[in-house]
């Protein structure tokens, strides 16, 4: 997305919110990608070791279910990623702003701003690959 971060940020959490998860894949970083494709092959063999094996799973299958929006992993990887990302709040309460660009790296802070007078801010890291802006999850070691 030829956007800047915090529009790229913002689209991220609006994507998720509206189950369209294939984009927030797709905006994820490379590393983010990478670690989370690990984590979920591995609980896929964890869930089902026996089907997995004999189905010879692997990354390449598992980029394919995050890729086509696979509702197995709205179940697993997806549902826990909401929760413990604080998607909710960044969707409902958040504002985003760009606090730091390199160019090759951004700072998008989100400050949350609660109906009860509350206010959290969270800093996200957004990566620019390949001429993109991507959301840097896993480097800025965000909670999973």
């Amino acid at each position: 997305m030829k956007a800047p971060p915090d529009k790229v940020a913002n689209y991220f959490f609006r994507s998720l919110m509206h189950n369209q998860c294939h984009i927030c894949w797709s905006l994820f970083s490379k590393r983010s990608q990478d670690e989370f494709l690990k984590w979920t092959l591995n609980d896929i063999y964890e869930r089902h070791p026996e089907a997995a094996r004999q189905a010879k799973i692997g990354p390449a299958e598992v980029k394919l279910l995050f890729e086509n929006n696979d509702v197995s992993l709205m179940k697993t990887f997806w549902k826990r990623f909401f929760f413990s990302s604080g998607a909710n709040e960044f969707f409902r309460f958040g504002y985003y702003a760009t606090v730091d660009n390199t160019g090759s790296q951004s700072t998008v802070r989100v400050l949350c701003k609660f109906p009860d007078g509350r206010s959290t801010q969270t800093d996200l890291m957004l990566l620019n690959e390949r001429g993109n802006w991507k959301l840097g999850y896993v480097e800025a070691s965000l909670p999973f």
